[in-house]
C-alpha cells in the first residue's frame, strides 16, 4: 500500500513540476546562481552585454549549448526583452477562454494601425523608414540565446511600429506550445496511474465485480475456465484501461482539439486583417506616388519632397509585411519544435522517473514487476497496449489543427509585387519628364 501511494504521489509531483514549466529552473538558478558566476568567469562565459551593432565583443563568446539551459533559467525570452512590456491596450482586446486547456480570441479594436493613411502616419513612416532603410545590420548576437529568439529580438527591435502583432504572435506561441505541454502531460499521468494502479491493487479482492454480477464460483469457458480471482482482474483491468482511453478521448476531443484549433483559427484571422490594413497603406502609398505630378502643385521642391516620402512610404510598409511574415516563420517553427519536445520528452521523462522510483523501491521491497504483469495477464496486458496505442494516436494528431494557418489566406509580401510597383512610379516619372520635354522642344 504504502509503495503505490510513494508512485502515486510522485505522479502528481512530476504533473505540477512539468506544468510549472519553467517556475523550477527559474528557482534552481536563483538558488545556485552564486555558484555559477564563478564557474562561468573560469571558462569565460559571460552574460551578454550591450555592444555596437557593428562589433562582436568577447562578452557574446560561449557555448551555444548552454543556449537551452539558460534560456529555460530566464523569465523571459530576448524577444519578450525587446518587445517591452507596455501592452496594456493588446492585453484588453485579448480574451481569453477555457480552464485547463486555454485558447485566445482576439477583440475588434486589437490593431493600432490607423484604418487609412493618413498625412500625420505617411510622415511618422517617412521618419521610421528612413532609420530603417539607412541602419546597419546587427552583426553581434548572444550566443547563449536560442537563434529563432535571437533573429525575433532582431526584428522586434528593428520594427517598433508593430509591437502589438510581435506581441500577439509571440503569446499564441506560448499558449498554442503550453497546450500540447498540458496534454502530454496528462496523458502520461493517466496511463502511470492505471499501470500502478493494476500493479498495486489489482489482486482480484479490492472490488468484487463476481458478486455484482451474481457469479459465486470459476467460470467455465468450455475447455478455459477462469477463477473468481481472475475473473475480479479482468474486469478491473478493463475498466481502468478503458476508463483511461475514454478520459483520454474526453481531454482530447471536449477541450484540447477545439480550443488548439480556435488558436490557430484566431492567429491567422489576425494575421489576415494585420496585413490586409497594411496592404491598404501600401496601395495608398502607391497611388500618392503615381499622383505627386498631377494637381495644381508647381514647387519643384514640394514635388521632390512629396516623392521621396512616398518612395520611402512603398519600401517602409512593404519591408514590415517581409518582416512580420518572417517573424511568424519564427513562431511557426518554435510551436512545432517545442510540441515535438513535448510529445517526446515528457512521456520520457514520467518513464524515467517511475522506472527509477520502481528500481528502489524494488531493491526496498522484493516488489518484482515483470512478474506482476505476468500474474495480471494477457488480457490487461493487451488492454493497456490498446490503450497506449490510443495515446500514441491521440498524442500524434495533437498539432493537426496546424493547418488552419495558410499563406494563401493573406496578403503577403510577394502581392505586393514591389519591384513592379516601384518601376511604374518611376515610369509615370519619365513619362511626364518625356511629355514636357516634347512640349518645350528641347532639353530642359
Amino acid at each position: 500500500m504504502s509503495n503505490g501511494l510513494i508512485l502515486l504521489a510522485s505522479i502528481a509531483l512530476l504533473v505540477v513540476v512539468v506544468l510549472a514549466r519553467q517556475i523550477p529552473l527559474q528557482l534552481i538558478a536563483s538558488l545556485l546562481a552564486p555558484l555559477v558566476r564563478p564557474v562561468m568567469r573560469l571558462f569565460r562565459m559571460k552574460s551578454a552585454s550591450k555592444s555596437n551593432t557593428g562589433s562582436v565583443l568577447a562578452a557574446h563568446t560561449g557555448p551555444s549549448a548552454w543556449a537551452a539551459l539558460s534560456r529555460a533559467c530566464r523569465q523571459s525570452t530576448e524577444t519578450e526583452r525587446a518587445l517591452g512590456a507596455d501592452f496594456q491596450h493588446e492585453e484588453k482586446h485579448l480574451k481569453p477562454q477555457g480552464v485547463l486547456f486555454k485558447w485566445i480570441g482576439v477583440i475588434v479594436g486589437y490593431i493600432k494601425v490607423p484604418t487609412e493613411l493618413t498625412d500625420e502616419a505617411s510622415e511618422r513612416y517617412n521618419e521610421m523608414g528612413a532609420i530603417f532603410l539607412n541602419g546597419r545590420v546587427p552583426i553581434s548576437a548572444n550566443a547563449q540565446n536560442l537563434y529563432e529568439d535571437e533573429d525575433g529580438a532582431i526584428i522586434a527591435t528593428q520594427f517598433p511600429e508593430d509591437a502589438g502583432c510581435f506581441y500577439l504572435l509571440n503569446r499564441m506561441r506560448q499558449v498554442i506550445n503550453s497546450n500540447v505541454r498540458k496534454l502530454t502531460v496528462i496523458f502520461s499521468a493517466i496511463i502511470a496511474t492505471v499501470l500502478i494502479v493494476n500493479l498495486l491493487y489489482n489482486d482480484g479482492s479490492v472490488v468484487s465485480f463476481g458478486a455484482m454480477f451474481g457469479i459465486s464460483g470459476p467460470l467455465q469457458l468450455g475447455p478455459f475456465s477462469m477463477s473468481l480471482d481472475d475473473f475480479n482482474e479482468a474486469i478491473f483491468a478493463a475498466v481502468t484501461t478503458i476508463g483511461g482511453a475514454f478520459a483520454m478521448w474526453i481531454a482530447y476531443y471536449v477541450e484540447y482539439a477545439p480550443y488548439q484549433r480556435n488558436n490557430f483559427r484566431e492567429l491567422s484571422n489576425f494575421i489576415t486583417r494585420y496585413l490586409a490594413r497594411l496592404n491598404d497603406h501600401y496601395r495608398t502609398a502607391e497611388g500618392k506616388a503615381k499622383s505627386v505630378t498631377v494637381g495644381q502643385e508647381k514647387d519643384a521642391a514640394k514635388f521632390s519632397a512629396d516623392a521621396r516620402k512616398w518612395h520611402t512610404n512603398i519600401l517602409w510598409i512593404s519591408m514590415r509585411i517581409f518582416f512580420i511574415e518572417s517573424f511568424l516563420r519564427g513562431v511557426m517553427f518554435q510551436i512545432l519544435r517545442n510540441s515535438g519536445y513535448y510529445l517526446v520528452l515528457v512521456p520520457l521523462l514520467f518513464t524515467v522517473v517511475l522506472a527509477g522510483l520502481n528500481s528502489i523501491l524494488s531493491d526496498l521491497t522484493g516488489f518484482d514487476t515483470a512478474a506482476r504483469i505476468a500474474d495480471l495477464g494477457l488480457i490487461f496486458v493487451f488492454l493497456f497496449v490498446v490503450m497506449v496505442a490510443v495515446y500514441i494516436v491521440f498524442l500524434r494528431q495533437s498539432m493537426t489543427s496546424i493547418d488552419e494557418i495558410n499563406q494563401d489566406e493573406w496578403i503577403g509580401f510577394d502581392s505586393l509585387l514591389v519591384d513592379k510597383v516601384l518601376g511604374d512610379v518611376v515610369g509615370k516619372y519619365a513619362e511626364d519628364v518625356g511629355y514636357w520635354k516634347n512640349r518645350i522642344g528641347g532639353s530642359f
